[in-house]
């Protein structure tokens, strides 16, 4: 045998309880991906690491002349010059991965929990509003 449908007052405080729930997530969710966002400076931080380390190696390349050491100091250089370039690059993927990770982080912890919360005070209020 099936029980009666809830009351109304239980729905109106179902009906708040899921409305408050649902807030207190969605900002959670928004905090969680300003938080994350902040990640986005470490990457600014190795873009711009890796911009001075292509510069010292590019100078390091101009020191290629000097007789002995010069051909030795050139080579380090281009290695130093390389590896400048390749954390300017490593810097910029990282800030495009942060970002779209603190996206996805911030809307799934604000939808997961929100959405079975609403879901059961849709049914709760449909079953009230038969009765």
């Amino acid at each position: 045998m099936l029980a009666a449908p809830p009351s109304r007052s239980f729905v109106t405080l179902l009906g708040v309880f899921a409305v408050a729930w649902t807030v207190i997530w969605i900002l959670v969710g928004v905090w969680t991906r300003h938080e994350v966002q902040t990640l986005k400076q470490v990457s600014g931080t190795v873009v711009t690491s890796g911009r001075a380390v292509k510069q010292t190696g590019d100078a390091l390349q101009g020191l290629g002349a000097i007789p002995f050491v010069g051909g030795d100091v050139a080579r380090v250089g281009r290695q130093v010059s390389t590896a400048g370039v390749s954390a300017q690059r490593s810097g910029r993927q990282s800030r495009e991965a942060v970002q779209s990770l603190s996206n996805l982080l911030g809307i799934s912890i604000a939808l997961i929990p929100s959405v079975p919360m609403l879901a059961l005070f849709v049914v709760t209020f449909r079953l009230v509003r038969r009765r």
